[in-house]
């Protein structure tokens, strides 16, 4: 159980658990999801298609589709899977077990059986549906087959954690999908089934089944890396079986009304399409279908265009829809510990699933509420979320082509890139791989990132854990990659790369600088050897793709820079109190060619390794929120300025103010709080809103006695302690006296740099040039 925190936020909702403390991460979770961007289930199942068409499905050697023709592409396999699945729908024999399954969810009264049954019932469909081809929707082959389990049966770690290195959702799945032979591993005495078989088992005997499985699980612990998609279970209140074995007895299920609520749809039979030419698609050989028969005959069928259709505009002018659109928002209810609505829980299942691997791109989660089922595609930009059809209507064939289309995807397509690693230095391409167990950065959208040493490909891949070094042995079949460092990183797809941001930097410091002095600037950066964006795995496709806003797509970069360590374990405090200077140099150096850096963090001041003399320095680290500006210019007044950065390290008017100008003094400040989380980490800076950060950073203010330091703080870190807390306490009391009194004048950075010096004294190396005062001149643009 969560323990109460004070300083958590409330239960935002009108509920039982009203003015109840609640964990910040689950109020983080909660705050995101009203973010969600709606669409139909329809519309994001042809966005799936399209994807996979350009992921998995086309040749290398083909051309990309244009637009409209992809755009035809998905209509037409849509048709395809959605006919199928009517066509199931409507056969007693074949969907029986899924509608006497989908009636024992509603009935059972016990949540293990609920989802006993529900895995069941899905079995059934991927069970009929395994062994042939749906249009060019091609059959997974067998090391891809896949089965749901209930979540009960397996052993996963799913505490919501207090520790900010680590948070991890509130409870284990109800349902999941994996991968049939992964099943497999986790109950061995199995080990022999086929697919079928062991589906039936784990139908026919469910206590058998669960029994081994739980017996296995304390010795094959299952991954969140290990899962596919997650499956959410809420029982509702009505009592929907009736109306579902009704409607299904009528065995009435049509293609067009399975679309009737989906507005941009209106899909007609495979026997109404007319012979509108194709998009030009290589034909491959004829594929077999389930009862025997070629499909080659019948190539792509197409759909007429119905007059006044929305199709008959081009997809870049057609509406996009609208987070609201057809549906009213549903209130989330209470977000208390241990009563998590279902929309936050499946927000923890699908951030658990992305960040389960460095390479994770996206995560699928479903969520079935009562009768109603809907769909979530969570990615770095934020979550994709479909408006819930009915198990018991016409849209049932829906939640069966969902569920088929699945089954057909593969790696690519269930968010697991399988990037190739590789890295040209010095005119040698250098194959790379990283650590297994590698994961990305816990945060609901954002960069994402996971910062990791690489490792040979010929060698195993280490396993690393937490604060341990996973350095490969001096004996490594690749010398060079020691001297790597690797970042894995989204950034949005119009920013700048870090590359070429600091190779900007560099070449401006060259260009401006007096030559003398131009390694106040170029020594104090990273030395990147390679970046690559994959523009292939931008959000911005599956959006695009169903007519979504794209604004603030990301991209993937995989970029591979020279080693460096971290500032702590290299620099005493003693070091730090005077080296600092070389990072409040390159910052107002930077600021002055232009250069903003934007996040300033401990993480990101880093150092490089002593040479053979002893001599290290800091390096100044992390470029990829920062922005190219014309030397002396200012960024523009906006949220996005403003908040960019890693909160405890973010100064105090950046926090509690809206949008404000930030001033390259702010990075400097940023520098300021990096040494007092050096001697005296603070991890509830770490977590709330930027108003509750504030708050906390101000009341850790109040407490400031002079020459006092607190117990906690070791003795040798004590004086750099006092002096980066009485120069952030000036700072603070000067913004304050500024915002009272508006004929003051604003602070510049020289005016910060010179009230450190009252508590870090420069000494000559930092006087021997007047670089406080340094302006790049006009003449020289």
């Amino acid at each position: 159980m969560v323990p109460e925190v004070s300083e958590t936020p409330q239960c935002e909702e009108d509920c039982m658990h009203s003015f109840r403390p609640i964990h910040s991460n689950i109020a983080l979770v909660h705050r995101n999801s009203r973010n969600a961007q709606d669409t139909s289930l329809a519309t994001l199942l042809k966005s799936m298609i399209m994807m996979k068409y350009n992921r998995e499905d086309r040749d290398p050697s083909e051309q990309p589709l244009e637009k409209e023709a992809l755009s035809e592409y998905g209509d037409e396999q849509l048709h395809h899977l959605v006919e199928e699945a009517v066509e199931f729908c409507n056969d007693v024999a074949r969907s029986g077990k899924l509608v006497e399954r989908l009636e024992d969810v509603c009935k059972s009264e016990n949540s293990i059986s609920r989802n006993e049954a529900l895995a069941t019932g899905l079995n059934s469909i991927l069970v009929d549906f395994h062994s042939h081809n749906i249009g060019r929707l091609k059959k997974c082959q067998p090391e891809d087959l896949v089965l749901y389990n209930a979540g009960s049966n397996m052993a996963i770690d799913s505490i919501l954690l207090l520790k900010v290195s680590d948070h991890m959702s509130k409870s284990k799945p109800d349902v999941y999908e994996s991968r049939y032979s992964d099943l497999l591993k986790a109950a061995p005495e199995f080990l022999g089934l086929t697919f079928e078989q062991l589906a039936a088992l784990m139908e026919k005997e469910q206590i058998k089944w669960a029994e081994v499985d739980r017996r296995s699980a304390p010795i094959v612990r299952t991954q969140w890396s290990d899962l596919i998609s997650c499956i959410e279970v809420s029982k509702g209140q009505d009592e929907w079986a009736r109306n579902l074995h009704q409607k299904w007895e009528q065995r009435c299920y049509t293609l067009r009304a399975s679309f009737s609520n989906d507005m941009p749809h209106r899909f007609m039979s495979l026997q109404e399409l007319g012979s509108r030419s194709s998009p030009e698609l290589p034909r491959p050989a004829p594929l077999n279908s389930r009862n025997g028969a070629s499909e080659s005959s019948q190539g792509i069928l197409q759909r007429d265009r119905e007059e006044s259709s929305i199709y008959d505009e081009p997809a870049s002018k057609r509406f996009k829809l609208s987070a609201t659109d057809g549906e009213e928002e549903i209130p989330l209810g209470s977000v208390h510990p241990g009563r998590l609505p279902a929309e936050v829980q499946c927000g923890f299942y699908g951030l658990e699933l992305l960040r389960s691997s460095w390479e994770r791109t996206h995560s699928i989660v479903l969520l079935l509420s009562g009768d109603r089922f809907s769909l979530r595609w969570y990615d770095s930009q934020g979550c994709i979320r479909t408006r819930a059809v009915s198990v018991c209507g016409d849209e049932l064939p829906l939640v069966v082509a969902a569920i088929a289309l699945f089954q057909r995807f593969q790696n690519p397509m269930r968010g697991r890139a399988s990037v190739e690693l590789n890295a040209t230095i010095d005119g040698t391409e250098i194959p790379f791989g990283v650590p297994e167990g590698t994961r990305a950065r816990w945060e609901p959208h954002g960069r994402r990132a996971a910062a990791v040493r690489p490792v040979s490909p010929a060698r195993p891949p280490l396993t690393p854990t937490m604060g341990c070094d996973t350095t490969p042995p001096s004996d490594s079949a690749n010398v060079s990659v020691e001297d790597c460092f690797f970042k894995w990183s989204w950034r949005e797809a119009t920013c700048k790369s870090e590359k070429t941001i600091v190779d900007t930097a560099k070449a401006r410091a060259m260009k401006y600088l007096p030559q003398a002095y131009v390694s106040d600037v170029v020594d104090y950066l990273p030395e990147i050897y390679s970046s690559k964006v994959l523009e292939h795995l931008s959000t911005r496709h599956i959006r695009e793709y169903s007519q979504l806003d794209t604004l603030g797509a990301l991209v993937p970069c995989a970029m591979l820079s020279k080693r460096v360590e971290s500032m702590e374990t290299m620099f005493s405090a003693d070091e730090a109190h005077s080296q600092i200077w070389d990072i409040f140099r390159c910052l107002s150096l930077l600021s002055a060619l232009g250069i903003s850096h934007g996040d300033v963090s401990l993480g990101n001041i880093m150092a490089t390794r002593p040479s053979e003399g002893g001599e290290k320095r800091m390096v100044l680290n992390d470029f990829d929120l920062a922005v190219v500006l014309k030397p002396g210019e200012l960024l523009p007044v906006d949220e996005d300025s403003t908040h960019s950065g890693t909160i405890p390290f973010m100064p105090m008017e950046l926090l509690h103010s809206g949008a404000i100008q930030r001033l390259p003094r702010h990075d400097v400040e940023s520098a300021l709080w990096c040494l007092v989380w050096y001697c005296d980490r603070q991890w509830d800076w770490n977590v709330g809103t930027y108003e509750e950060v504030f708050a906390k950073k101000l009341e850790w203010m109040l407490t400031l006695r002079d020459n006092q330091t607190p117990t906690r703080i070791a003795a040798n870190h004590a004086e750099l302690w006092k002096a980066a807390a009485f120069c952030l306490f000036k700072a603070y009391l000067q913004s304050l006296k500024e915002t009272i009194d508006n004929d003051l004048p604003p602070r510049t950075l020289k005016d910060v740099l010179e009230a450190c010096e009252v508590k870090f004294p420069r000494k000559e190396e930092y006087k021997n040039w007047a670089w406080m005062d340094f302006v790049v001149k006009e003449d020289n643009l």
